[in-house]
């Protein structure tokens, strides 16, 4: 009798359990399935322009263009430079008029170069500046219709070594050689350059571009 009474209590336990899980006894809870992972990848924006065969052609048609004016920064200098060693060699041999008038010289020289190297900085940076946003402003349209093909959920900015944005993610969701690749392909030597009021947002670099 006590044996029968037991053997009821524990099927009116189990019974009980496969109330509550919904299940029949003995079986294994089935569990939830897992939420799709979603399809976030990251890109370094700036490395993905200046890889770009578009720029690089830009930015070295600008190198080009500012070499001669390199070159004159670095004759002036070195005649600075010359004109400095030769009042040192002989400065106790001149007079006090005439090391007075090197003097003037060579700081009305440093006073040019000095003017002379910020206008070429200015200059070419600027012009640097704008060609790197030319080409930017086609990459980021390009980047939107590539996220779309490709049913990315978001693309974030993964910043540089030094700088940082997206402290760790896997290699294999980094698309900034993809991407740098597939505007290549699409956008070869010919391409037409963008219409002069274009109607995406021009993106803004995180840094400036290598100038010339």
């Amino acid at each position: 009798m006590k044996r029968s009474q037991s053997s009821t209590l524990i099927f009116v336990f189990l019974f009980g359990l496969s109330l509550l899980y919904g299940q029949s006894p003995g079986s294994v809870p089935t569990p939830p399935a897992a939420a799709p992972t979603p399809n976030i990848v990251i890109v370094n924006f700036n490395a993905a322009v200046l890889g770009t065969l578009e720029a690089q052609r830009s930015l070295g048609a600008l190198e080009r263009k500012y070499l001669p004016r390199e070159q004159q920064l670095q004759k002036l200098n070195d005649d600075i430079e010359a004109s400095k060693k030769a009042l040192n060699d002989s400065g106790a041999k001149l007079t006090e008029a005439e090391k007075n008038q090197r003097l003037q010289d060579l700081g009305a020289k440093e006073k040019q170069l000095q003017r002379d190297a910020e206008d070429f900085k200015n200059d070419s940076q600027t012009e640097s500046q704008q060609a790197f946003q030319q080409v930017a402003q086609k990459v980021f349209s390009f980047l939107q219709e590539l996220a779309r093909q490709q049913g990315y959920t978001a693309v974030l900015e993964r910043g540089t070594e030094a700088a940082p944005i997206i402290w760790y993610a896997a290699s294999n969701v980094d698309i900034t050689d993809r991407l740098t690749k597939s505007y290549d392909v699409k956008f070869g030597p010919g391409t037409p350059t963008l219409p002069e009021n274009p109607t995406t947002t021009r993106p803004s670099p995180a840094t400036s571009p290598k100038k010339p």
